[in-house]
């Protein structure tokens, strides 16, 4: 590692005449008004080309330390830069998971380092990262730069959760950027509480998925339909059996997108994703006559060790949903799967039988359509 460790001030004083691209790790649960300072001011240095945003811990859950989902702090993150008048070329955000070994996850974080050309590394943890990597004698081949050495924030996330448990609302308002807010206190807020108690959502080990609930209120009968295709029969876990579509989420790839990847792998259906600052997301279908605004909600984090319903690679699936009031006919023209499912088509939610889709897929699609008051009477 180079021993020379940069301030932000010196960084920016010493740079050549090439631009400098910036990792910075955290794990940002929550945000706070140090973050968002050293971050913006990273992105609007005219010497930065890019920063890389990288979240740490993004598997991780059910406990105090880890109490916020990725993809939520992800939109956190995006409220910022878009609050900031930041342009989406000049960051990046990957989500870095946790690893058993040390030697993991570095050589995670410098794959990320080595595909965006980064030149420089941001960290203040000294305890995790730099003291382990002065033991070791690693040598890295960047400029590392100290985000708490400019810094008079003199609080850190810990001290931020613990104000929302003791309920010291007042003096949490002004560490809290405003364009986090209706993420954090809708959403955030009460996982903050669960973990508090030992009950916060909780990742399961495995293999890390997403499902997708694509419903279409047909306007033509006023009937509810959702896309399900059939599980090939070759595979191990739940073959030919009805499910959403969905699968594995790769390596730095956010959950969000995956899950827009995953609906176009198959069933075809293409979308546009426009502001993922806010939850629900606001996105497009691509292909249809009139594209109309539409949103993405995030319904929730399953998982469990009971194999009969999480298969034999364990793990936790992320799940999304989207609901579209529309001519069901329109939508049905987009369907061209490239792998995965088959027989892809909409049903009607009358004629499922909830414990018929694979996985927890059941409760997943039980939990959307009540939650987006789809079909309100669905036990009937």
């Amino acid at each position: 590692m180079k021993t020379n460790v940069l301030s932000q001030t010196e960084c920016t004083k010493n740079s050549s005449t090439s631009k400098k691209v910036v990792a910075v790790i955290g794990r940002w649960m929550p945000i706070h008004n140090g973050h968002k300072r050293f971050i913006v001011n990273l992105a609007k240095d005219k010497d930065c080309a890019k920063v890389i945003i990288m979240i740490g811990s993004c598997y991780e859950g059910g406990n105090l330390r880890n109490c916020i989902t990725a993809t939520e702090r992800e939109k956190m993150l995006r409220a910022i830069m878009k609050k900031e008048e930041i342009p989406e070329n000049k960051y990046v955000i990957v989500p870095v998971p946790d690893t058993e070994t040390f030697d993991e996850w570095i050589t995670n974080v410098m794959k990320v380092c080595k595909k965006y050309g980064v030149t420089h590394f941001c960290t203040g943890n000294r305890e995790d990262i730099l003291d382990v990597l002065e033991t070791r004698n690693e040598k890295l081949d960047l400029e590392f730069i100290n985000p708490e050495e400019d810094s008079s924030f003199p609080y850190h996330a810990t001290d931020i959760r613990n104000m929302i448990i003791a309920g010291e609302y007042s003096k949490l308002e002004k560490l809290i950027p405003s364009e986090i807010k209706p993420i954090l206190y809708r959403y955030t807020f009460k996982e903050i509480l669960k973990a508090s108690k030992n009950r916060g959502i909780n990742f399961i080990a495995g293999r890390q998925t997403v499902d997708i609930i694509f419903l279409v209120k047909n306007e033509i009968d006023g009937k509810v339909y959702v896309l399900l295709g059939k599980r090939p029969k070759h595979k191990k876990d739940f073959p030919e059996a009805l499910a959403l579509p969905g699968g594995p989420i790769q390596l730095f790839e956010t959950a969000i997108n995956a899950a827009i990847r995953k609906l176009y792998d198959e069933t075809g259906i293409r979308l546009t994703m426009l502001d993922n600052s806010l939850e629900p997301a606001i996105i497009k279908v691509k292909g249809v006559h009139q594209p109309h605004l539409e949103q993405m909600h995030m319904v929730g984090i399953y998982g469990t060790h009971d194999t009969k319903l999480n298969g034999t690679k364990g793990g936790s699936s992320q799940c999304f949903a989207i609901f579209i009031e529309g001519n069901l006919e329109e939508y049905e023209k987009l369907i061209n799967p490239h792998r995965g499912l088959t027989d892809v088509k909409f049903y009607n939610i009358e004629d499922i039988s909830m414990q018929e889709l694979a996985f927890q897929q059941s409760d997943m699609l039980n939990k959307a359509i009540n939650m987006l008051e789809a079909y309100p009477n669905l036990d009937s």
